[in-house]
């Protein structure tokens, strides 16, 4: 009786979440995710036939299709999500939003990703998330393109090992890694040497589980004349007008982030225009 009573007032709160009232096929996906994505994705699916106009369904699928490594299944679910919420109830259409920014990222789609971040941040600019990702946006295209980062590494699986040439890149990196979408949060760093190489060492705990993770950074620059990493020359990307505004902008705050990104990415919007 007390386990009914528990899964009733869940219910409850999920349907005041959503403000709707969702086909019973949705709640029996919630209840699948985190004993049997499989059979989750099933129930969602009917849910989705039951009733099309449901922005949590879409939501849900697109949380599955990221877990799969399905970006582009993931990518449609999530901007349907994203239409159809025109309520944002409990921020979940600000949800979908971030999570609709990972997955261009994820698909390494970087004008997509900051067009999207952009229109978010505009509608909800209190959002430290959205305000977060469209600085990943930025970051990640300038390192990609101008840096040498490797873009295999702009993945949410943790690989045995990273090649990076800054610190910042390694954060960069630990915030789009997930483990059964659970994030990363760095907990301790240090310094180690194996076999010649100088490697940085982010112990990192699961959002919402006891449980830690060790990340590997090889560090591919010399630590007696570069303490913090070694980048490529960010005045001659924020100058270069052929650019697009998100590697412009991530330039200019890999020089300096104590920037107002907003701010920057309005200048050179205004420029462009004027051009």
């Amino acid at each position: 009786m007390k386990k009914l009573f528990i899964t009733a007032l869940f219910f409850l709160n999920i349907l005041t979440l959503f403000s709707q009232n969702p086909p019973e096929e949705f709640f029996n996906g919630l209840d699948l995710l985190e004993k049997n994505t499989k059979k989750a994705k099933k129930e969602f699916l009917v849910a989705l036939q039951k009733d099309s106009l449901f922005h949590g369904t879409y939501h849900f699928l697109g949380v599955l299709s990221l877990g799969e490594n399905e970006i582009d299944s993931a990518v449609t679910y999530f901007t349907k999500a994203v239409l159809l919420n025109t309520e944002n109830s409990k921020h979940t259409q600000e949800m979908s939003y971030n999570r609709l920014i990972d997955a261009y990222l994820y698909n390494h789609d970087f004008k997509n990703a900051f067009n999207v971040a952009w229109e978010a941040n505009q509608k909800y600019p209190d959002n430290k998330t959205l305000q977060l990702n469209l600085k990943d946006v930025c970051l990640w295209s300038f390192y990609i393109n101008h840096n040498e980062l490797d873009s295999a590494y702009l993945s949410s699986e943790v690989k045995d090992e990273y090649i990076v040439n800054s610190v910042s890149e390694e954060y960069l990196i630990v915030r789009k890694l997930r483990i059964d979408d659970h994030y990363l949060m760095v907990t301790s760093q240090a310094l180690k040497s194996e076999k010649g190489a100088s490697y940085d060492v982010l112990t990192c705990k699961l959002s919402k589980i006891d449980k830690n993770i060790d990340v590997k950074f090889r560090l591919n620059w010399d630590m007696g004349k570069h303490f913090g990493g070694k980048v490529a020359d960010t005045d001659e990307v924020y100058s270069n007008k052929d650019l697009p505004v998100y590697e412009r902008v991530g330039a200019l705050y890999v020089k300096d982030s104590d920037i107002n990104i907003e701010k920057e990415i309005k200048k050179v919007l205004k420029k462009e225009k004027k051009l």
